[in-house]
């Protein structure tokens, strides 16, 4: 797709919403643990389940994929296998993973008591995933027979409903939307925002004022992305031309994002703990922030990063339960 346009092709992902209702075997807790948050857990859950529910190898006597390498589990049949797709999509010209385009979230899990019942939100986030929605299915019924791990013991649940929403696209979605006057961007979960300074990388808490600029840039960047990859575009868009397509994305949410001003924010600082990273093989903090942004001035343009910001969140770590954002456009909820 050599006529690729990076301000609007990105918009032609297509989003698909699925609410899985959910009945404990017994109360269900998950306590503030050092590095780790519900939804690492949710997503270290689905992440194993996977493998169980759908890798063809795991009836061989070898065992599924993941117990051949399980340092660093990846998938020996990307061309045909859902895995590689749903786990960590590895792309072969970027040579590096993407992130998981299946996002949970279960708000009744983040609460401070004990709960019998929750409903998983899933975001499937692309058109792989949308075509793989039976296997995040069977995965997520599969998680339910393994359990999740609270406090030592292992819950386990049934699945009482799916409730499957259309997929559209984010054209589509963006469509929908009324003109606004003000936005209201509420962090409910740990949203973690690093920016790369001459000194080295820099974490944002809630000071100086909120980085919208530097977060839109981010949006519009990992959402081209992943888009030219999510379309199977493979050598006809190479890594350097993908970069700078992206880069084109990014500078542009960049301008307009510098014309938003920021009413007021009510923003709390968040210290989760370090956490070990596979990838970089090391320790990493995880610092964030929760609350409210009000935002004003030249609004349309930005509404289409804003509505991805809010349907994905904060980028890779959205995938690990991080960066979950409600939007609201003239106090009305939009996502």
């Amino acid at each position: 797709m050599l006529n690729y346009d990076p301000l609007t092709h990105p918009f032609e992902l297509p989003v698909q919403k699925l609410l899985a209702h959910c009945v404990t075997d017994r109360p269900l807790f998950l306590p503030p643990r050092q590095g780790s948050t519900p939804g690492t857990t949710l997503a270290g859950a689905f992440g194993t389940a996977l493998w169980h529910a759908a890798c063809p190898y795991s009836n061989k006597p070898a065992g599924a994929c993941n117990k051949l390498h399980p340092s660093d589990p990846h998938c020996q049949d990307p061309s045909e296998c859902p895995v590689a797709w749903l786990y960590k999509p590895y792309s072969n010209v970027h040579r590096r993973n993407f992130a998981r385009p299946v996002l949970l979230r279960a708000a009744e899990l983040e609460g401070d008591k004990p709960v019998d019942a929750f409903t998983l939100e899933v975001t499937l986030w692309g058109r792989h995933a949308i075509a793989a929605h039976e296997t995040v299915k069977n995965t997520l019924l599969k998680i339910g027979q393994i359990g999740l791990n609270s406090e030592g013991v292992h819950v386990h649940f049934n699945i009482t409903q799916f409730e499957v929403a259309p997929y559209f696209t984010l054209a589509q979605r963006i469509e929908q939307l009324p003109s606004v006057q003000s936005v209201l961007l509420e962090f409910q979960t740990p949203f973690l925002h690093q920016e790369k300074t001459g000194n080295g990388k820099r974490s944002f808490h809630t000071r100086p004022e909120l980085p919208i600029v530097g977060m839109l840039g981010n949006v519009a960047y990992n959402l081209a992305a992943w888009d030219m990859e999510d379309r199977d575009t493979g050598e006809q868009l190479d890594g350097k031309m993908r970069h700078h397509l992206a880069r084109n994305a990014r500078d542009v949410a960049w301008d307009v994002a510098e014309k938003l001003l920021i009413v007021r924010t009510h923003l709390s600082p968040v210290e989760i703990g370090e956490r070990y990273s596979r990838g970089n093989q090391k320790m990493m903090s995880l610092q964030g922030f929760v609350g409210l942004a009000e935002l004003a001035g030249d609004l349309e343009p930005a509404v289409p990063w804003l509505l991805t910001l809010a349907l994905v969140g904060g980028g890779q770590k959205r995938a690990m339960g991080f960066g979950s954002v409600r939007l609201w456009l003239d106090l009305a909820t939009i996502i």
